[in-house]
């Protein structure tokens, strides 16, 4: 096994650990929201402004979050593409 390969199995390793710390973060987000919009329902005495910015705030963590996973997927493609680049250039050699 060459190092292209090791290489690889490593980012795939990694990409695969990442995808699943996501998904766990994703769903501790997901219970938290809910769990907020059903307090935010049950609680009259909130004023509605704050229950606006508590939502717009919910939002724009979530747009993060997702242009975060969004730019490490695209990482991960460029490190990819360039292993297989790495992989199918021909190997040439100077002769003196």
């Amino acid at each position: 096994m060459d190092n292209k390969d090791q290489t690889r199995q490593m980012i795939e390793y990694h990409k695969a650990a990442f995808e699943t710390y996501y998904n766990s973060v994703q769903m501790l987000q997901d219970q938290t929201t809910k769990a907020l919009d059903n307090m935010l329902k049950q609680s009259p005495w909130i004023p509605a402004q704050t229950k606006s910015f508590i939502n717009e705030w919910i939002s724009i963590y979530k747009k993060v979050t997702s242009d975060f996973k969004e730019s490490v997927d695209q990482n991960y493609e460029k490190m990819e593409d360039f292993l297989n680049a790495g992989a199918e250039a021909p190997k040439t050699k100077n002769k003196k």
